[in-house]
């Protein structure tokens, strides 16, 4: 999942800060900047959310057992995202 942004690095963290937060909420999910890549993780879901200057890019791997939540994770991200970056 990619955004594109205007709004530079730092306040593109600050607007994933948002997205994680709710997120962590929802799922469950901890999550850590390392430079500017947030890293996150559950039990059975890995990922991270890397930021530049321009975009914002999501990538989560997920176990089979959280399957039948994939979508409502995708959703939830997207959405957020949608909200901090527009679509």
């Amino acid at each position: 999942m990619h955004r594109k942004h205007q709004l530079g690095v730092a306040r593109a963290r600050k607007a994933v800060d948002k997205v994680a937060k709710h997120i962590r909420e929802r799922f469950e999910i901890e999550a850590a900047w390392e430079n500017n890549i947030l890293e996150f993780t559950r039990a059975g879901v890995d990922g991270h959310i890397a930021v530049t200057a321009e975009t914002v890019s999501v990538h989560a791997d997920i176990s089979w057992l959280l399957l039948p939540i994939k979508g409502a994770i995708e959703s939830e991200i997207g959405r957020y995202l949608d909200q901090e970056f527009g679509s």
